[in-house]
């Protein structure tokens, strides 16, 4: 459908698998937390992000010529790593509870605000396919 291909509305659902995925991945180092030699596990959201402002890709483009808009380009599957860097305790794992909650949170208004901003979108479709 037509009226549904939307990019905003594409990459909010990308935003919002995303966010689940790294939810999972948070769960997983939360459950894993006395596991000896566990290292935890994240979506490398910062590495993305500068790979496409190298590419200078974030900028603004003209998409029609009646039109001025921003492209957002592809951004590819999210890249899951394994963090080995972090200071590790005595068994080898490298899991604070309270760091992980503290993502966990950070996670949850990222996606509630994705939800809102999904929401907003599909509210004024609403309106339009009733005429208001």
């Amino acid at each position: 459908m037509k009226l549904l291909q939307n990019n905003t509305i594409d990459h909010l659902v990308n935003a919002l698998d995303v966010s689940a995925l790294r939810n999972r991945l948070l769960a997983q180092n939360l459950a894993n937390v006395n596991t000896p030699y566990y290292k935890r596990l994240d979506v490398d959201f910062q590495s993305l992000l500068e790979k496409k402002i190298a590419k200078d890709e974030l900028e603004i483009r003209r998409t029609h010529r009646k039109h001025f808009g921003r492209v957002i380009p592809e951004a590819g599957p999210p890249k899951v790593t394994r963090e080995t860097k972090t200071i590790e305790r005595f068994d080898q794992n490298n899991i604070d509870v309270e760091f992980e909650m503290a993502q966990v949170a950070e996670n949850s208004l990222f996606f509630q605000a994705a939800t809102q901003r999904l929401k907003g979108k599909f509210s004024g479709l609403h309106k339009v396919i009733r005429g208001q």
